[in-house]
């Protein structure tokens, strides 16, 4: 009788701290923070210079390219990293960079670090190195639940003085390389400084990872043998030899007249949404405007936001993932609920109808400017994640990727605001299974409550 009241003490205490997680990760961030000063933009003499990755496997080699390139410092912020083919591609060349003498240091987002990170050999084996550090921003902790919804969500890699990639590409298959198994459109930019003496964009990226830096824990890896990662590297050279000769890169990369870094609040919290005032701000002064985004969850205020824009007479485009096409569950099922409120806006909405479900996030502003980088037109890009954008002034990367997006845009169905639908000249009769269908039907009333997380 003892041991069945203990058993059930045991179960009551048990769901009551399942409980507990459960308010804790969908309470506090109802409280949003609405008012953000926005940062300013400037445009400015630079020698900075860019080139845009869209192709998985180019991604990948230009990667490669950078770690290779560096010989003092390299700092990595990834999202998520799987221990695949990719995954040890990059670290498997970090190892070598670190074995060459260079000091690497790799910020990696909590929630990744103890799914993924933790578990693979082959990335303890590389933060074992002397010149290698690893830290996990916000890492788990379950006796703080209410901190778990806090995400780095940056994408980036700095190399020396000269050259950094930033974009919306994880460390993982899905997003590099041309392995096996499902893929995904992303988009990078690589940014090339020949001055080094310059004080353009790359030294904003290098602040802000050192101020990442001093709030992440530090990740204690178990020791492991490297030989795995270093038989990996040599099988690499001989596969992609073109990842391990030094490009031109003045001759790979556009001309810009100026970069400026905008991101997000970084603490651990619920954010005012900074980069998105800073968004609707340079927005608001173009008027031909063209948005890329995987999927856009959006409360009122942005919805607001988003009217007066159209409501001031700019022209304003959105591109995003039909719910045949998208790859985030949540996301096509808040569109299903949501789409007429983003018509009711008096924007233009375009369904992605590819091949692949596109990640990429992109802004373009009439001719000249062009924002890259992580953050998605939803709500937790606004109010809760770290997010990177950066603000591009130049003409050729503009007209580069208004050709890309084009080209997505002919592949798409456009909705107009008063609800009909037109298939672009390349748009696919995509349909979906009956158990998509089922799905979706269910979801859309059982999210609503925590759509704010999403």
């Amino acid at each position: 009788m003892k041991k069945i009241k203990l058993l059930k003490c045991i179960w009551i205490a048990a769901g009551l701290f399942l409980l507990f997680v459960l308010v804790s990760c969908v309470v506090p961030p109802l409280f949003q923070k609405h008012k953000a000063q926005p940062q300013t933009v400037y445009q400015r003499d630079s020698t900075e210079r860019v080139l845009c990755i869209e192709d998985n496997q180019d991604a990948l080699l230009w990667r490669l390219r950078v770690i290779e390139s560096a010989q003092d410092r390299l700092e990595l912020a990834t999202y998520k990293y799987r221990d695949d083919e990719s995954g040890r591609d990059v670290a498997s060349a970090l190892l070598q960079a670190a074995r060459r003498g260079v000091q690497v240091r790799i910020v990696v987002d909590g929630v990744s670090g103890f799914s993924n990170v933790q578990s693979s050999s082959g990335f303890q084996a590389l933060a074992s190195e002397p010149n290698v550090q690893v830290r996990f921003y916000n890492p788990v902790n379950l006796l703080t639940p209410w901190k778990l919804n806090y995400r780095m969500h940056d994408k980036y890699l700095i190399a020396d003085n000269d050259l950094y990639l930033l974009g919306g590409r994880n460390t993982k298959n899905l997003s590099l390389g041309d392995y096996h198994g499902a893929k995904d459109y992303d988009r990078d930019v690589l940014v090339y400084q020949p001055d080094p003496r310059g004080q353009g964009s790359l030294t904003e990226v290098r602040d802000y990872f050192e101020r990442i830096w001093k709030i992440s824990s530090p990740f204690h890896p178990s020791k492991k043998d490297p030989g795995e990662l270093c038989r990996h590297y040599e099988t690499l050279r001989q596969r992609l030899p073109e990842a391990f000769i030094t490009p031109g890169w003045e001759a790979q990369t556009l001309p810009t007249q100026g970069i400026t870094l905008l991101s997000n609040p970084i603490e651990a919290a619920n954010k005012a949404p900074r980069l998105w005032a800073s968004l609707q701000q340079l927005m608001a002064q173009g008027q031909d405007i063209l948005i890329q985004t995987p999927y856009i969850i959006c409360n009122r205020p942005m919805y607001e936001d988003l009217g007066r824009l159209c409501d001031a007479g700019k022209h304003l485009q959105v591109v995003t993932n039909s719910v045949e096409t998208g790859a985030n569950l949540f996301g096509c099922v808040d569109y299903l609920n949501q789409k007429n409120k983003l018509l009711r806006t008096g924007l233009t909405l375009y369904e992605f109808q590819g091949q692949r479900s596109s990640h990429a996030k992109t802004v373009l502003i009439d001719e000249d400017i062009s924002i890259v980088g992580s953050f998605n037109f939803d709500m937790r890009s606004a109010y809760l994640d770290t997010e990177l954008m950066l603000v591009i002034h130049s003409p050729q990367l503009n007209a580069q990727l208004r050709q890309t997006l084009q080209d997505c845009m002919d592949q798409s169905r456009r909705n107009l605001p008063d609800g009909t639908q037109e298939p672009g000249p390349r748009c696919e009769a995509l349909k979906l299974t009956t158990g998509k269908q089922i799905l979706y039907n269910v979801l859309r009333v059982l999210l609503l409550p925590v759509r704010h997380l999403m």
